[in-house]
């Protein structure tokens, strides 16, 4: 259920065009997929959360909100 609802938000943030949410949850999706035996489908979401972060690059220490790349609040 985990891999569906990430596969759901995953879509949702595509729409919306937020790619640090997006980049993250490529980043869950893939420890779910590796978690669930799906070696190649987890690396292909890992590749792409770390293309999205090299591409838009790192906030400053002042805008970084950890709570986006760990999809909860701290």
């Amino acid at each position: 259920q985990a891999i569906r609802l990430l596969t759901a938000a995953l879509a949702l943030s595509v729409a919306q065009g937020d790619r640090h949410r997006e980049a993250a949850l490529h980043n869950n999706l893939a420890d779910q997929l590796q978690a669930a035996g799906q070696s190649e489908d987890a690396m292909e979401h890992l590749k792409q959360a770390v293309a999205i972060f090299a591409e838009i690059g790192e906030p400053g220490a002042d805008s970084w909100q950890p709570e986006i790349w760990q999809l909860v609040e701290w």
